[in-house]
Order: structure tokens, then sequence, then C-alpha cells
């Protein structure tokens, strides 16, 4: 692999602070929405030069997870995958559902993360696409559980040829007062890191992404989408 197609340690700051930029912009705000609590968050970048996903440091009672895939293409090429320890979706499903306590990720459980994931990258995409004008294309979430290293590996593949090097963004948001904890691990290429970094903050006037165009999310007290999914979800426990 040539040392080119690695991002420099410039271009994985600014990198870093485009993330950090779309988390703060919409997504960091969309989960305080849901979960009723402030959220605060911190964002590690790796490429594929060090990249090691037992890098991504988590203590080994973190495992068994579930998570959510969803794989975004069209002006660039972006997999999302987010990766909560059980016991936080848990307590996730919980509260969305309107109850006091679950004790297993029953198909309603899964039902709820996968939304809670396609929400968050719902705020992520309309934020990028603020930022840049790209149209992203997302699949339909993929719920699934076991343990992160595959979950990263599995989107790194995909993003990725043997010549490339996958660049990887490790947001972990966590709850202030519930202290749970979301992993959203962001996987391109290092082209399509670069498109961002070029692009981003520069004036266009393309449209938003298929997502966006039809789900605007709005953050804060006045997110009356969050607040209807949440009565759905506690209709249909019920």
């Amino acid at each position: 692999m040539e040392e080119s197609l690695n991002l420099k340690p410039k271009e994985i700051k600014d990198f870093t602070k485009i993330i950090n930029e779309y988390i703060a912009l919409q997504t960091s705000s969309s989960l305080s929405t849901l979960l009723a609590e402030q959220i605060t968050y911190k964002v590690m970048i790796l490429d594929k030069k060090y990249f090691n996903p037992k890098n991504i440091r988590l203590s080994t009672n973190e495992l068994p997870m579930c998570g959510v895939r969803l794989r975004g293409k069209g002006d660039v090429h972006i997999e999302i995958c987010y990766a909560i320890k059980m016991k936080y979706a848990k307590m996730i499903a919980a509260k969305l559902l309107g109850k006091d306590e679950i004790y297993e990720i029953d198909e309603m459980g899964a039902s709820v993360i996968q939304e809670v994931a396609n929400i968050l990258t719902g705020s992520f995409f309309n934020a990028m696409s603020i930022g840049t004008g790209f149209r992203v294309d997302l699949s339909t979430p993929d719920y699934m559980q076991g343990d992160l290293t595959s979950m990263v590996n599995d989107s790194a593949k995909d993003v990725i040829k043997p010549s490339e090097s996958a660049i990887i963004a490790d947001t972990e948001l966590v709850g202030e007062k519930s202290g749970i904890r979301i992993h959203m691990i962001i996987v391109q290429n290092s082209d399509d890191a670069r498109k961002l970094l070029t692009k981003n903050g520069k004036d266009n006037s393309s449209e938003f992404s298929s997502i966006v165009d039809s789900r605007k999310y709005r953050t804060g007290s006045e997110n009356t989408e969050l607040d209807s999914l949440i009565e759905e979800l506690q209709k249909e426990a019920n």
C-alpha cells in the first residue's frame, strides 16, 4: 500500500473537526431529545496504516453487543455501524417503549434500536448535506448482535479495496444522566474522506440526500418527528 493513499496527519486532524461539526450540529442533540438528557461525545479517528479494531477501547464486559449497520452510497460512500452494549440497548428500548425495564431485546426492542439508528444517521447526513451538498442514498438498517471487531471489519471491507486505506471515525455518544453509551462508527475510504475535506464548508447548490429530503430532522424541544416516533412506539408496545 502506497503511503500516499493514507490521510496525512493534518488531513486526519481536519477530518476529525468535520466529523465533530456534523455530530455537534444535529446528531448529539437528536439523541438528547430521544433520551431526554444531555449528551456528551468524543471522536477518535483511525486509518488503516495503524488501524486495528481492538484499538477502539472497550472493556471486555461490553460484550455481547447489539448493533445496526447502514450503507450510504452516492456522491460519497459511507458505512455507519452502531455498536451498543446490551445493557444500554435494553435501557434505550425501555425508555422509548415507556417501560420501567425490559429483560431482552425482542423483535420490538430491535425495531426501536433500528429506528434510533435511523434517526441518528438521518441527522448526521442532514448535517453533512448542509456542509457539502452531497447526495447519499441509505440502505435499510440491518440489526445484528456480536462483537465490535466483526462489525467494524464487515463495514470496512465494503468501502475499501486491498490497496486502499479505511478511515474509521468512532464517535462515542454518552448520556450524562443514564450513562447510556452508543458507539457510532463511521467508515470511509481515503478518497471519499478527502472529498469531505475538499467540499465541506464551500458554497454549493446541491439538493440534500434522499433520506434528508424525506426526513428533515430538527433538534431540541421542537423536534416533533421524534415526539411522534416515541408516541408510536409506545402505542405499539401497549
